[in-house]
């Protein structure tokens, strides 16, 4: 790989984190797991982390097979930053790993790529920069931000570089705010009153979509001053984002998971925005619904400030991250449909099998550690299933999560 595509990249990311405010790095860490504490309640542990997991992601030569976002010159496996899909949590990004492990050891053994050893904790930093890239926006077109200013009314209200409207304020000096988070904070704490200002003008209120709103801030961005250390926020805590999400009574209105009011979507159930851009583009395009809602309950629109805003968002985007526990029922089902049991036992005080160790004694089973274990033995095991005529097992939807619960239950009861 060429030196000035590894640096490319490198700098990609780096603007990266800079540009969601290493939101979904906690303390300079991405969400890795949730436990249960001993009231029973959720309890968020970040135990990776995602910059490390990009330099693992060069030093480990995945970047021979895989680009990201367009950038490096690997042609063999997809580019991870544009797989698109609506949601992926730990474990469906686990079973696209496990699934697709033949065919990367086969490209690896063609391409003549050394197969690199990765250590749970390893491991673990790797599902955190997979994990995180898919949040991150691709950069805008600022030609296309330009021209929406105009088709979106925005210059009606708004002057650029000193032209147009006079009502709101000149958006050439919102070009310091590097990422959609602030954006978002800005566009909350003003909506009232643009919303109050268009209804005198007769406009309706523009609709942005994801792409719609980086391009905007492409465009300003190009146009605006000089980008200052004080707007690149400190990492956002889903931590401290679950105490805004009720100081600020968002509970009021919605629900995580079911747990609180039912007036608004349940954020930890509906088809959640891919990037923060969208996120951001979510928040403008319903916050007139929302305004209403909240003079309806007699709710104030509190203050939130960027760092805030950078709370919430992580602690909304963490919740999507996180699998529903397994069921260890099916997971012993899934075991032996799979042919799990013709080489491994699982139980506790139980033989090994016959060519692989008894996985009941396994510790703190996740689905991190079992990734990285499968990983590490999945040649040989994939050499001897060859050998007993057994094609690679492909999983589905919760199979690794009910696989994982499964273990976990045997090795508990140890």
């Amino acid at each position: 790989m060429k030196k000035q595509d590894v640096f490319t990249i490198g700098n990609k990311i780096r603007n990266g984190l800079a540009f969601t405010a290493l939101l979904l790095m906690v303390a300079g860490v991405a969400v890795a797991s949730l436990a249960q504490s001993a009231n029973g309640e959720a309890s968020f542990l970040f135990p990776q982390d995602a910059s490390k997991g990009w330099k693992l992601f060069l030093s480990k030569n995945c970047i021979r097979c895989h680009t990201i976002w367009g950038q490096g010159d690997a042609s063999i496996g997809p580019d991870l930053g544009r797989i698109h899909i609506a949601h992926l949590s730990e474990g469906q990004l686990a079973t696209n790993i496990v699934n697709h492990l033949p065919t990367m050891w086969e490209k690896m053994q063609e391409e003549g790529v050394r197969y690199p050893t990765i250590t749970p904790e390893e491991m673990g930093q790797l599902f955190s920069f997979l994990y995180f890239i898919r949040y991150v926006d691709e950069p805008g077109d600022p030609a296309a931000g330009k021209s929406l200013l105009s088709v979106k009314g925005c210059t009606n209200c708004h002057s650029i570089l000193g032209e147009g409207g006079k009502i709101g304020p000149d958006l050439t000096n919102w070009g310091v705010y590097i990422n959609p988070i602030v954006w978002a904070q800005k566009m909350w704490t003003h909506a009232p009153q643009m919303e109050a200002a268009m209804k005198e003008q007769g406009m309706a209120w523009p609709i942005l979509n994801a792409k719609e709103m980086i391009d905007l801030v492409a465009y300003i961005q190009s146009i605006g001053g000089k980008i200052r250390d004080e707007y690149h926020l400190e990492p956002g805590s889903p931590e401290r984002g679950k105490g805004l999400f009720d100081t600020k009574r968002c509970h009021e209105c919605h629900t995580i998971e079911g747990i609180g009011a039912k007036l608004g979507p349940d954020f930890g159930k509906i088809d959640f925005p891919r990037t923060l851009g969208g996120m951001a583009a979510l928040m403008w395009n319903h916050s007139p619904d929302m305004m209403k809602m909240m003079k309806m309950r007699h709710i104030d629109r509190e203050d939130i400030n960027p760092q805030e805003m950078a709370d919430i968002l992580a602690y909304l985007f963490a919740v999507r991250y996180f699998d529903e526990p397994g069921d260890a029922a099916k997971g012993a089902k899934i075991f032996e449909e799979k042919n799990c049991v013709i080489c491994h036992s699982v139980g506790p005080g139980g033989r090994d099998g016959s060519v692989g160790p008894n996985l009941g004694r396994l510790r703190n089973v996740s689905t991190i550690t079992l990734t990285q274990a499968i990983w590490t033995h999945g040649p040989q095991m994939m050499q001897r299933m060859r050998d007993y005529g057994f094609s690679w097992p492909v999983l589905k939807g919760s199979d690794m999560k009910d696989i994982v619960a499964y273990l976990q239950t045997e090795s508990a009861t140890k």
